[in-house]
């Protein structure tokens, strides 16, 4: 699949979420019997085993070994900016995408130790940034008053994010999922309070450092945008397009499209537990899919990942974005299955018992 589809948006994401099968079970099991009769001790990876096992399931390969990778850093800008929600005003984020594409930002220098390229897109900037052909809409939406985007809009920018990851992050088998956006976070958080039926307190936090009364108006304004939004129906679309943005919803067809490959996909933080959030009640597949790069200092992201069932490889209370957390998680994750294919088996090294594990 090249990503590009004549069918009706509508069809064409169903057509997407039925694609993703789940993760071949035998892969998995024969990873966990080849990991217990390598020279060290049953489990002392200990989650790290586990993810060898996930990780030979999505792959469909008992010893996959080290993957090859590429970070992802999708942009949009949100209306609600302009009410003071965050440290920073809306320009910034296509400044900070111009740093990622001139190569200068962090996560450039994050994923160069990871050999992995970063690959950008802007999906909804104003200020339009680079390569324009995935773009919806130069911004969402106030949510406090309006939609973020249309129903069309919203599904448009999932299928474009589906046709960038086959169009720019090639066959990579291991994707960092990442974003920019000013105001994101509090669009995350209106987000996740409502398809976790929980209180905005729960979810809101300071993101890029607001401050005490940023922070009182970003409350304010994810209640009247909740309260906008409370006859709806609890259809991840729906609540998308209300809700949302165009970086959020662009990582939904990333996701998607490579759960639908097999491929590895490595959540950043808070927003991108989001888009892996709608993405799940898309396709509950796809969850099998994630792998969670670390827990963010956003209170939002523990509850997101507690309901995708996932445990953060790292906690650092970081709240970088633009995946960088994704990032430094790829070294980790390559480490370790690297030592999953060079750890020479116990019986070559004279260290075998009885029933080929390590004595």
């Amino acid at each position: 699949m090249t990503g590009h589809t004549d069918s009706p948006p509508e069809a064409a994401i169903a057509e997407l979420c039925a694609r993703i099968a789940p993760p071949h079970a035998a892969a998995g099991r024969l990873a966990e019997l080849r990991q217990r009769t390598l020279a060290r001790p049953v489990g002392s990876l200990g989650r790290l085993d586990s993810l060898v096992r996930r990780i030979a399931a999505i792959r469909g390969d008992a010893d996959p070994g080290p993957l090859s990778a590429a970070v992802s850093v999708i942009a949009g800008d949100h209306g609600l900016a302009r009410h003071g929600v965050s440290a920073f005003p809306q320009r910034t984020g296509a400044r900070v995408l111009g740093l990622v594409a001139s190569g200068g930002a962090p996560v450039n220098v994050i994923a160069a130790r990871a050999s992995a390229p970063v690959v950008w897109a802007d999906f909804g900037l104003s200020a339009p940034v680079g390569d324009q052909s995935y773009k919806v809409a130069s911004g969402t939406g106030d949510i406090g008053s309006a939609d973020a985007m249309t129903p069309a809009q919203a599904r448009r920018a999932i299928l474009n994010g589906a046709r960038y990851l086959h169009e720019r992050l090639g066959a990579e088998k291991m994707i960092a999922v990442g974003e920019i956006g000013i105001g994101n976070t509090a669009a995350a958080a209106a987000l996740s309070a409502r398809l976790l039926d929980l209180s905005p307190v729960r979810v809101v936090g300071s993101g890029s450092g607001v401050d005490r009364p940023g922070l009182q108006r970003k409350h304010e304004l994810i209640e009247r945008a909740l309260a906008r939004v409370e006859r709806r129906p609890n259809d991840p679309l729906t609540l998308l397009a209300g809700l949302g943005g165009y970086e959020i919803a662009g990582n939904v067809g990333v996701i998607l499209a490579a759960a639908a490959d097999h491929r590895v996909v490595v959540l950043d933080g808070f927003i991108t537990g989001v888009a892996a959030l709608l993405a799940v009640r898309l396709q509950p597949e796809a969850a099998c899919y994630l792998v969670a790069a670390h827990r963010s200092a956003e209170p939002g992201h523990q509850p997101v990942l507690d309901e995708l069932g996932l445990e953060p490889l790292l906690d650092l209370e970081m709240r970088l974005g633009m995946a960088s957390g994704a990032a430094f998680a790829l070294g980790l994750l390559n480490s370790t299955l690297d030592v999953a294919r060079s750890t020479p088996r116990a019986r070559d090294v004279g260290l075998a018992g009885a029933g080929g594990e390590i004595r």
